[in-house]
């Protein structure tokens, strides 16, 4: 009979970011991440070390054997209103399922926090075009950024929104 190794029983799961998350993550980014923090004018690694640096919220998501495969996080814009991020490896669809289970309350804890989550993602990206739109965003616009169409999306927490 094999011996079941210790890490069979871990999960993905995600935690606080560190600074080596952003030099382990940066290199191995997805083509369609890199393609578009490029096309935003950025470097991979200056779009990860600039989220990092500047979220009030950033983590990052590991596989069972305890790798960074994705962070995300969210820059605050005011006191309700953030500008919220993600960025991932190729190995971010092997842990699909865990992911998926997890996006949507994580999402909800972002929206409590900033009741106005917003951002622009590139309209090539496909796969992230369908899980903001699963996470509950709204595409409220498109712009152009060196010419290729953007989506500006927003998610609203009316509920967390005072108005003293």
């Amino acid at each position: 009979m094999p011996l079941v190794e210790f890490r069979d029983y871990l999960k993905p799961y995600h935690r606080k970011s560190t600074l080596e998350d952003v030099v382990s993550l940066y290199p191995i980014l997805r083509d369609a991440d890199k393609r578009e923090v490029k096309t935003l004018g950025v470097t991979p690694e200056r779009a990860l070390v600039y989220a990092y640096t500047h979220s009030s919220v950033c983590r990052t998501i590991c596989n069972r054997i305890d790798n960074p495969v994705a962070m995300f996080g969210v820059v605050p814009i005011s006191k309700i209103s953030g500008s919220v991020w993600l960025l991932g490896s190729n190995e971010l669809p092997k842990i699909k399922t865990a992911f998926l289970r997890h996006s949507k309350q994580e999402v909800i804890k972002l929206n409590n926090t900033y009741p106005h989550l917003f951002n622009i993602i590139d309209s090539r990206n496909h796969l992230h075009v369908r899980w903001i739109k699963w996470c509950g965003f709204k595409i409220i616009g498109e712009t152009k950024v060196n010419n290729i169409k953007f989506y500006e999306f927003c998610r609203v927490n009316t509920n967390g929104i005072s108005t003293n």
